[in-house]
């Protein structure tokens, strides 16, 4: 009787782990890239009044404009994103970032990347201040120069 018990048991666990461990499932993407275009793409996504992303199929789809910057009320939280067009560039520095409320509500988020030539991404990474500090001189601030 006991063993009968507790090979039910082991059962229920092993189901409701089958069933908590099922993931979110990734989301096409396909972003559209215009011929030509060079620099950093964000797309911001769950901004509150903002359209949101069209859909093709079963796939969202983001047209980056001319200067990178699409802003969308929809937020993917698990990306699988194609890159089209992306002319003579490659894409570099892919990142997706999910915010979440204190209680882990996702409220917003991003994905950020570079279109072009690695030379061009390494320069483009050289300019961004990677220390979170100023942007210019700590001596001209003290200074009141």
């Amino acid at each position: 009787m006991n063993r009968r018990v507790l090979l039910i048991a082991v059962c229920a666990l092993l189901l409701a782990g089958v069933g908590c461990s099922k993931k979110n499932p990734a989301a096409k993407v396909v972003v559209e890239i215009p011929s030509g275009f060079t620099g950093d793409v964000l797309l911001e996504m769950g901004v509150r009044d903002a359209p949101p992303l069209a859909k093709r199929g079963d796939a969202y789809v983001v047209t980056v404009p001319r200067d990178g910057k699409v802003i969308t009320s929809t937020l993917i939280l698990h990306p699988l994103p194609t890159f089209q067009n992306s002319g003579d560039g490659s894409v570099w520095g892919y990142s997706h970032s999910v915010f979440t409320s204190g209680d882990g509500i996702p409220v917003g988020g991003k994905i950020e990347f570079f279109v072009g030539t690695k030379k061009d991404f390494e320069a483009e990474q050289g300019k961004k201040n990677h220390s979170g500090g100023f942007s210019i001189p700590l001596e001209t601030v003290t200074s009141g120069a």
